[in-house]
């Protein structure tokens, strides 16, 4: 498989130009989030830049994603007749959950609460909006008919979205899949993370000893996955070559990852097994939270030396420092700056390290960009009940 479009819309402002340009800047920090809940401590969040207002019966998470997926199959060229045929995967944890909460969002604006939002497709009052709808609504709008799917393995649901918009190609069911990510802001969940002590009240710290949590983002990312046969037959350049991926699950605990990382290693090593030795790189879930970054980077390095590689051979990138913890759309971000760090031949610096862990057995860059070695970037995620979902890409021939 193969990507030949891409879209982001972020922090950073829409479109992958910024999102690039904001990464290598390395030095974005959060800002106050809205009052969350009644809570006394106010937490952070990276939060996109207004834009257009959501069309009616959309949420904010719907218009993040329209936004993103319109950059991707313009970039692809796309016509209304591929997409026809094209499938579709959406990773999200919440989809539009701002039309069921008060005083956020489109929700807001249409003077929605608990409970009064439109039903999963926007036809019924008194049901809570499904995730299900948003790609719904995608598919409608953008007309996209084939086979579609929505994921919501907590925060590794866009990481799956993308693999399993990958076996949509492999078993001959789409020839092109649109696979995507997103989620917005959400008073409950921030209120529920902050409650649960897992937010860092000062920024994200992904690779610093002194990291305490993680910051909360909202974004949505897109990629356009196609057969390489039918990129050759429309003629369209590729960014990046879709090399293996696997999927795991731990099954250990509702949100702490099992010690030993066992899981997510056999996840890695499947995927690995998609390129020629060992990664140039791995951009990372690593969102702050210690015992999560550890047993991380403990599986991914695991894996790179039993295919008689070295985890200080791989670049680590974190991305959550400057962008937030983005939940849904935290995977496909993933797979789109793998994307733009092959074409690049750039690894991003790491933000936010006062104080190096010494416990990471991967290469960090610091302060400057690094460039790749080795042509290939792994790509990792994961999510609460222990879903692992890992990725690797290497650049065109």
């Amino acid at each position: 498989m193969v990507v030949t479009g891409l879209g982001a819309v972020s922090c950073f402002g829409s479109g992958t130009g910024a999102l690039w340009e904001g990464l290598l800047g390395a030095s974005r920090r959060p800002d106050p989030a809205p009052d969350v809940c009644g809570l006394p401590a106010r937490p952070h969040l990276y939060a996109v830049p207004d834009g257009d207002a959501p069309a009616r019966g959309t949420g904010r998470t719907g218009a993040l994603l329209a936004t993103a997926v319109a950059e991707a199959v313009a970039e692809a060229g796309l016509s209304a007749g591929d997409l026809l045929d094209a499938g579709l995967t959406v990773g999200t944890s919440l989809g539009d959950i701002d039309l069921s909460e008060p005083g956020v969002g489109a929700g807001a604006a249409a003077g929605t609460g608990p409970g009064t939002g439109p039903g999963p497709f926007g036809d019924a009052v008194g049901v809570p909006p499904a995730t299900h709808r948003v790609a719904a609504s995608l598919a409608t709008r953008f007309g996209i008919g084939g086979p579609g799917q929505t994921l919501s393995t907590a925060c590794s649901a866009g990481a799956y979205a993308v693999g399993w918009g990958a076996e949509l190609i492999e078993t001959g069911q789409a020839d092109v899949v649109v696979a995507c990510g997103g989620d917005a802001f959400s008073r409950v969940a921030v209120g529920t993370l902050q409650r649960f002590g897992l937010l860092d009240g000062e920024c994200c710290r992904p690779f610093d000893t002194g990291r305490a949590g993680m910051v909360t983002g909202e974004g949505a990312a897109a990629l356009v996955l196609e057969s390489a046969e039918s990129a050759r037959r429309r003629g369209r350049p590729v960014h990046a070559v879709l090399a293996g991926h696997g999927w795991s699950c731990d099954a250990h605990h509702p949100m702490a990852p099992e010690p030993s990382g066992e899981q997510l290693r056999r996840s890695a090593a499947r995927a690995l097994a998609g390129i020629d030795g060992t990664p140039g790189a791995a951009v990372l879930h690593r969102a702050g939270v210690a015992v999560n970054d550890t047993v991380e980077a403990a599986a991914i390095s695991a894996a790179v030396e039993a295919v008689g590689g070295s985890g200080g051979d791989v670049l680590g990138y974190a991305p959550k420092a400057v962008m937030g913890h983005t939940a849904g759309a935290a995977g496909v971000f993933g797979c789109v700056i793998a994307a733009l760090v092959l074409r690049h031949g750039l690894v991003p610096p790491n933000a936010h390290v006062t104080d190096l862990d010494p416990d990471c057995p991967l290469t960090v860059p610091l302060d400057r960009p690094a460039p790749l070695a080795r042509p290939s970037v792994l790509v990792s995620g994961t999510g609460f009940g222990g879903n692992n979902a890992v990725l690797t890409w290497r650049a065109a021939a």
